[in-house]
């Protein structure tokens, strides 16, 4: 390397620093312009062969949960999302679960963790749905928080806890 390198590396370095830095920025610029997105709208029928759709909820909190009666991670944060139900219904919340399974297993299950809120059912259509309110990797559970006004305020592509949960909720009831 000659004297020359070093100075030169570095001076390359802090322009495509400061590059990457103005890209970042007019890239937030334009999400925050944007806003926040609204919920895609979707039917799907409910574990009585009811078609049920999203917009039935609107003007409520609603916490948007796919799962799956063979995903463990499902099972453990469902009792919770049942609490949470129990707890803030009467202020403007709802849950609404879309199960990405088969009829008979998705009732079995709803049945036995006594779910207190409605749960659709779809398996390609779930994941197509599930892919328009960004989960790309159709990641399960997947939950999102749509505020009362329909615009997605949170997404959560992993098991959630109440710890989590509960604080995202309430500034929207």
């Amino acid at each position: 390397m000659t004297r020359f390198s070093t100075p030169l590396l570095l001076a390359l370095a802090v322009v495509l620093g400061a590059g990457a830095g103005i890209g970042g920025y007019f890239g937030w610029q334009a999400w925050a312009e944007r806003g926040p997105e609204q919920r895609p709208e979707f039917t799907l029928p409910d574990l009585d062969g009811e078609e049920r759709n999203i917009s039935e909820w609107d003007g409520k909190v609603v916490v948007l949960n796919f799962w799956g009666s063979w995903c463990p991670p499902c099972v453990h944060e469902i009792p919770m999302f049942v609490d949470l139900q129990d707890a803030y219904g009467d202020r403007g919340l709802q849950f609404v679960g879309v199960a990405v399974d088969r009829l008979a297993d998705a009732r079995r299950f709803h049945d036995e963790l006594s779910m207190n809120y409605p749960s659709l059912i779809g398996v390609h259509d779930a994941n197509e749905i599930g892919e328009r309110y960004g989960n790309e990797l159709g990641t399960l559970p997947y939950t999102v928080i749509i505020d009362r006004d329909g615009f997605i305020v949170q997404k959560f592509a992993r098991e959630v806890d109440r710890e989590t949960l509960e604080p995202a909720i309430l500034p929207h009831l």
